[in-house]
């Protein structure tokens, strides 16, 4: 289990690389200035746009859907500052359940909760990706279109990148919100590793609460 658990974190870290989001200060969430920047006149300025919006978010829920040498299929609820909750939902590890609180994490296999044991090195999450250092193999922004997600209208942006962990190569399609300027789903393509194509859904408008599991 001690080497599972950096294995399944690295994949999740990969699903969500492709969005480069640097760790810029401003930009809002809920309640914070609204649309989607330049409306696709400038792609690049959009996505760095909703990067700052992203990074700001005090909540959000990613359903992820992962092909490559496995299934993977996830849902990730996150809570500022340093709160994570991954569901797996079916292929690798279905039924397992991982809560990361601070350098506490508990995980939950066969119906039962346990906690790892404390660890002075950070454990790679979701954030990670998050950095600036996402954003130094950007390259081919393109802006699509326009297109609507679960009824909403979004701007549609392609790029290429490398992620901030392992530098794999990968193509991403993104759909950012045109009123909220926030993602809302993403397609990643990788060339190689483990995982081939990631797509995740996100909801940044559900309030997230995550609490150390009941014995």
């Amino acid at each position: 289990m001690k080497k599972l658990v950096p294995i399944i974190l690295l994949l999740a870290t990969l699903g969500l690389g492709c969005k480069y989001f640097s760790s810029m200060q401003g930009g809002g969430g809920p309640g914070g200035e609204s649309g989607a920047g330049t409306g696709g006149k400038d792609p690049k300025t959009d996505i760095i746009a909703a990067s700052r919006k992203f990074i700001d978010l005090k909540f959000f829920s990613a359903k992820m859907d992962g092909m490559g040498q496995t299934e993977i299929k996830q849902q990730v609820d996150y809570a500022a500052p340093d709160r994570y909750h991954i569901s797996y939902l079916g292929g690798t590890g279905a039924g397992m359940e991982i809560i990361m609180i601070g350098k506490d994490t508990y995980i939950k296999t066969g119906g039962k909760w346990n906690k790892s044991p404390g660890s002075n090195t950070p454990m790679p999450t979701l954030r990670d990706s998050f950095t600036e250092n996402g954003l130094k193999g950007l390259s081919d922004e393109k802006f699509e279109g326009s297109d609507t997600v679960d009824g909403k209208t979004a701007f549609v942006y392609t790029y290429k990148n490398v992620t901030p962990t392992g530098n794999y190569p990968f193509s991403c399609k993104i759909w950012i919100g045109k009123d909220s300027g926030l993602p809302m789903k993403i397609v990643v393509d990788y060339t190689n590793g483990m995982l081939k194509q990631m797509t995740v859904n996100y909801d940044t408008e559900t309030p997230v609460t995550i609490a150390p599991p009941v014995s």
